[in-house]
């Protein structure tokens, strides 16, 4: 009997460091997410990436003529906390890019900016709880996995840092369903203003 008690203890450990190692996987942290700290650990992974080809870069949208602050996905979050949203539905069709594109204009980043606020004022107000509920709707369009492309689910939060654990369940929800193209950035004002 004495023996039982230890080894209970030793595969406890083990069980939690397994567990652990799950966590570590993913960029999103169990309590309290910050959007901040998210893009330090992507950076840090991307400089780990250049420094190292072996390991396997993030998915990053790296278009720098789009203004970050006003980039959705094809399915876009307004998180204003733990327990209130917003959702949209852009497009569950995939995007295809062929050939060369042309020059980007001012024009072109003003019809973009136009086109997010014009998707914001579309939104719906929803529990923060139900964006699972959403994504597992869509999954077989988010996933697509007729397309190499998957679609990009975008999440903009309204603070900096996200209290409890509502943005790790979500984003295991999705890494755990092969939705693993997203994007999660601070509210742009435009948003802000929906958000009151």
């Amino acid at each position: 009997m004495k023996l039982v008690i230890p080894i209970f203890f030793i595969l406890l450990l083990f069980n939690c460091s397994k567990t652990k190692k799950k966590e570590d996987q993913l960029f999103v942290v169990k309590n309290n997410f910050s959007v901040s700290g998210f893009y330090k650990k992507l950076d840090s992974l991307n400089e780990a990436h250049s420094k190292n080809d072996s390991l396997e870069a993030p998915i990053t949208t790296n278009d720098k003529r789009l203004n970050k602050n006003y980039v959705h996905g094809a399915i876009h979050f307004l998180i204003l906390d733990k327990d209130n949203s917003y959702y949209v539905i852009d497009n569950l069709k995939p995007f295809l890019l062929c050939g060369n594109t042309g020059e980007f204009l001012k024009q072109d980043s003003i019809d973009f900016i136009e086109k997010s606020n014009l998707l914001t004022d579309r939104s719906q107000p929803i529990r923060t709880s139900e964006i699972t509920k959403i994504l597992k709707q869509h999954q077989n369009a988010i996933v697509n996995t007729e397309n190499t492309n998957p679609l990009n689910i975008s999440f903009a939060l309204k603070n900096d840092t996200l209290k409890g654990s509502t943005m790790y369940r979500i984003i295991s929800f999705m890494e755990n369903n092969g939705m693993k193209s997203y994007t999660i950035r601070r509210m742009n004002a435009y948003e802000l203003k929906k958000a009151k």
